[in-house]
């Protein structure tokens, strides 16, 4: 019962990490390829040190990886992770459509 209730924390605090719009379609893009920071900020048109605190937050989750090329770093999504597998169930349904410019992260109104 204890080891549940451990894991409903766990499992709440990655729907919470997700819950955000940015870090579900990183999450994607980074299950798909590696991506750096520079692409991020050129695909939603946000500051670098917004798109590094959406990474840092991932990284801190062990949801992904890095890997550096030089002065580059590139960033996967962890497939050693112990949630790897609910992070793909979470992201599989996520269609992102390849924008023109930028993604825009304006709230829709339904």
């Amino acid at each position: 019962m204890i080891q549940q209730f451990e894991y409903s924390h766990e499992l709440a605090d990655i729907y919470r990490l997700f819950g955000d719009r940015t870090r579900l379609i990183m999450a994607k893009k980074m299950a798909e390829e590696e991506w750096t920071v520079s692409e991020f900020v050129q695909l939603f048109g946000i500051s670098q040190p917004l798109v590094s605190q959406h990474i840092k937050k991932l990284k801190t989750a062990k949801l992904i990886t890095e890997q550096r090329q030089g002065k580059r770093i590139l960033y996967k999504l962890n497939e050693e992770a112990e949630n790897y597998h609910l992070v793909l169930r979470i992201i599989e349904p996520l269609i992102v459509e390849e924008p023109e410019h930028a993604v825009n992260l304006e709230p829709v109104n339904v």
